[in-house]
């Protein structure tokens, strides 16, 4: 297991596996209306770590990318209309990590009373199903943070900043090995990452 392609393929099946036990054991594969709000709070929990996990796994993918030279396609015109019904808004898991913006409402003090009892489940399930997607393409989603990361290097941003997992220890067996070791790799494949343009 010391190759990296053996621990790449380890760790995309272990993440897989825990990706799709998380939905099947809150049986959102079901397409429940409303679950309880415990429920929605533990499987939030669980894809929310998992998401870390995914970023990183895709992230090191891209690292090991060989790029072929970009090849000129034709541009498209965005604002020309298009016949028939606009396509339905499809949930997409974002690789990059979101940057910081406002601070969340809870922050600002309770402003309506909390509702009690069942919860929309659809969130969660888009959610869930933008994970799953993303672990079914992932080659193709690592392609495209390799060239992301060719610009970076290119415009001279900084190396991006490894930090590991915390309460590694409360995971899995398996899920905290994996942990542990995208941290690892990914610590290792960022090292001839250029320096920062400072000038």
């Amino acid at each position: 297991m010391t190759h990296p392609t053996g621990f790449l393929t380890h760790a995309y099946y272990t993440i897989a596996r825990a990706v799709a036990e998380a939905g099947v054991n809150a049986d959102l594969f079901k397409h429940p209306e409303l679950i309880p709000k415990t429920l929605k709070r533990r499987v939030s929990a669980e894809l929310k770590r998992l998401a870390v996990l995914l970023r990183r796994l895709i992230f090191l993918m891209a690292l090991q990318v060989e790029l072929a030279p970009v090849k000129p396609r034709p541009g498209s015109n965005y604002f020309e209309k298009a016949d028939g019904e606009p396509e339905a808004r499809k949930v997409v898991f974002s690789v990059l990590p979101v940057p910081a913006g406002e601070a969340p409402d809870f922050l600002h003090g309770p402003i309506t009373v909390p509702t009690r009892g069942p919860v929309p489940a659809a969130p969660l399930i888009a959610r869930w199903e933008a994970m799953l997607d993303t672990l079914k393409h992932h080659k193709r989603r690592a392609n495209c943070l390799a060239r992301t990361i060719q610009r970076w290097k290119a415009e001279g941003e900084a190396r991006p900043y490894i930090v590991p997992i915390p309460r590694t220890h409360a995971m899995p067996a398996a899920l905290g090995i994996v942990s542990g070791g995208l941290t690892v790799q990914l610590i290792e494949a960022l090292r001839d990452w250029p320096a920062a343009d400072t000038s």
